[in-house]
């Protein structure tokens, strides 16, 4: 099936690319968020909320950039302008949660983390965190920089969800300014029902 020209085929093309960097993003970040919540839960322990809210608001934009790609191949010439708006407030959430991630974070040094086997890492996190568990009041939830700095496998992946959040914000800018601009090239070129080979 060939991809939809809307009047600008070198656009359209990037615009392809750029929702399928997108998808590979949030793919990375919602297995990493996933493993680290399972693990925070086999500790019997409260996941973040910062984590929490990065697998929720990545597992729904995962899921509008499925559909957004089929309305893209129908040639929904309004329907780039409802994305438009979409991809923007995706955008901005994106931004926050590269912020609200990224302030415990960008303290942490990862290399300064004690690199332990897999066995101790885990035996010294369950005994760290109901030590801590114990002596914190009932329903108390540990910050994103405990959890981050428990164990290098832990930091590098929290990283990995930062710089992940931040790649995302920048593709979602760049698909927010593609939409309108292969809108008016499809409007100008009345080109918008023309494919490309």
């Amino acid at each position: 099936m060939p991809v939809p020209s809307y009047g600008a085929p070198p656009l359209a093309k990037f615009f392809l690319m750029v929702r399928g960097l997108e998808l590979f993003c949030m793919i990375f970040i919602i297995g990493f968020t996933a493993n680290f919540v399972a693990e925070i839960n086999s500790q019997n322990a409260i996941p973040p909320q910062e984590v929490v809210g990065t697998l929720s608001i990545t597992s729904l934009a995962a899921l509008y950039c499925l559909v957004s790609i089929a309305f893209f191949w129908a040639q929904a010439n309004l329907g780039l302008f409802i994305m438009t708006a979409i991809d923007f407030l995706i955008l901005i959430a994106f931004i926050v949660v590269s912020v609200v991630v990224g302030k415990p974070l960008s303290v942490l040094n990862c290399i300064a983390v004690d690199n332990a086997s897999a066995a101790q890492n885990a035996a010294s996190a369950t005994a760290m965190a109901q030590s801590i568990d114990s002596s914190l009041p009932f329903g108390h939830k540990l910050t994103l920089y405990y959890w981050a700095g428990n164990t290098r496998v832990n930091c590098y992946e929290t990283k990995a969800i930062w710089g992940f959040s931040i790649a995302l914000a920048i593709l979602f800018f760049t698909s927010s300014i593609l939409l309108p601009t292969l809108w008016h090239k499809a409007k100008k070129a009345g080109a918008g029902f023309k494919q490309m080979a």
